[in-house]
C-alpha cells in the first residue's frame, strides 16, 4: 500500500505541463472513454494523458481512469480491465484531500464495474470479480471479490497456463 500525499502538496510537485493541460486531459479522457473503439489508439491516448500503460493491455470502453492525476496510474503488460470500471488516484473524502499511486501488475484481470481506490497495488495474475471495490492491496495469483474486495482463493496452475495461452482473449 502506498502512502497518501495531500493534494495541496502534490500539486506543487507536478510538472508545469501537467498543470497547464489539466482541462485538455478531461476532454481527451471523455473522448477516449466514449468514442474510441481501437484498443491501440485508446492506450496511446491514455499515454498522452500521462497514464503509464503498456501497449499490450486492454482497457474496455466506458472505463474511467482518473483524469485529474493520470500520472499516478501504472497499468502493466497484459492487464485486462472490464467495462465501466473506475481507477481513482485521488480521494477528496479524506481530510486533507489526498492522492496516492495505483499499480496494476502484469496479467491482472479486472471484471466489469470494478472500482480501484488510491494507493492500491493489484498483483500479477490477480483476478478481481465484477463490481468489486478494491481498497487494499491484492496479492499476486489471487481471486478477490466483493465490497470491499476480499481474497477467496489462489489461482490454479491450469488457470495460469490458460491465461498465458493464445486461446485466452485471442
Amino acid at each position: 500500500m502506498f502512502d497518501y500525499i495531500p493534494i495541496r502538496e502534490y500539486r506543487v510537485k507536478r510538472s508545469k505541463i501537467l498543470r497547464l493541460l489539466g482541462g485538455f486531459f478531461k476532454i481527451l479522457s471523455k473522448i477516449n472513454r466514449d468514442w474510441v473503439f481501437s484498443m491501440s489508439l485508446r492506450n496511446r491516448l491514455y499515454r498522452m494523458m500521462g497514464v503509464n500503460i503498456s501497449t499490450r493491455s486492454y482497457v474496455a470502453r466506458e472505463t474511467w481512469i482518473d483524469d485529474n492525476f493520470p500520472e499516478l496510474i501504472t497499468i502493466e503488460e497484459g492487464v485486462v480491465i472490464g467495462w465501466r470500471s473506475s481507477i481513482i488516484a485521488h480521494n477528496t473524502q479524506m481530510m486533507p484531500p489526498s492522492v496516492a499511486p495505483i499499480c496494476i501488475k502484469k496479467h491482472a484481470f479486472l471484471g466489469q464495474g470494478v472500482i480501484v481506490m488510491p494507493g492500491v497495488t493489484i498483483g500479477e495474475y490477480a483476478q478481481i470479480g465484477t463490481c468489486s471495490l478494491v481498497n487494499k492491496d491484492i496479492e499476486p495469483y489471487t481471486v478477490a471479490v466483493g465490497v470491499p474486495a476480499k481474497p477467496i482463493r489462489k489461482l490454479t496452475q491450469d488457470e495460469i497456463d490458460l491465461r498465458n495461452s493464445t486461446k485466452y482473449l485471442g
